[in-house]
């Protein structure tokens, strides 16, 4: 009973706490909550998520004290155990908040006005009007969960920017001189005229 009775999770979104049954317990219970929403970074749920826990823990504590034959710390030193957990789980549409106290009786709607003044007042009509779904379920071991859902803001990506094409600078190489002469192909030797020339001129000295 010193522990949490929901079942382990691995998952690094979930947090539970267990609180002694107190009227205390709902202003530690939402001192809960405020940490550890600013822990996942949900700092605009708070408002919401703090009212919401604050009504089904002060319905989890009014539970607990109405319940006769609670169990016991020892034999040898008889402490009735008034406990009541809180648990928050969040995924990537929603955060559940889920409250379990000791008494098997299902929560109800008063049917009167709710008190704005009185903590706790305005009851189950106020968690139906700020969730998108709220129910119970029966616990594990002993007693009771009640549970609501608060959708959670969906942040909108980025938009794509659009490629800008890079900007052709103009080159500063300069262009190439162009030869309009031809030029003329060398020989490899003499030509057939020269030749005959200078033998002719051999033959002179002769």
């Amino acid at each position: 009973m010193l522990t949490s009775p929901f079942p382990a999770r691995g998952d690094a979104r979930a947090a539970d706490r267990v609180f002694g049954a107190s009227a205390a317990t709902p202003r530690r219970a939402r001192a809960f909550v405020r940490a550890q929403l600013a822990g996942w970074g949900l700092p605009e749920l708070t408002d919401t998520v703090e009212l919401l826990t604050s009504e089904l823990v002060t319905n989890a504590v009014r539970a607990t004290e109405a319940v006769v034959g609670l169990p016991v710390a020892s034999s040898v030193f008889p402490v009735a155990l008034r406990m009541v957990a809180l648990r928050l789980v969040l995924s990537a549409r929603s955060l559940v908040i889920e409250v379990w106290d000791v008494s098997a009786q299902t929560p109800t709607q008063r049917a009167d006005p709710p008190d704005e003044l009185r903590e706790g007042g305005r009851g189950l009509t106020l968690v139906g009007a700020l969730s998108t779904a709220w129910g119970q379920r029966t616990a594990p071991g002993r007693g009771k969960i009640v549970w609501c859902e608060v959708a959670v803001p969906v942040i909108p990506a980025p938009s794509p920017v659009s490629a800008t094409p890079p900007v052709r600078r103009p080159s500063t190489t300069l262009p190439r001189r162009l030869r309009h002469a031809r030029v003329a192909e060398r020989a490899d030797g003499p030509d057939a005229r020269t030749l005959r020339c200078v033998l002719e001129g051999l033959r002179r000295l002769d």
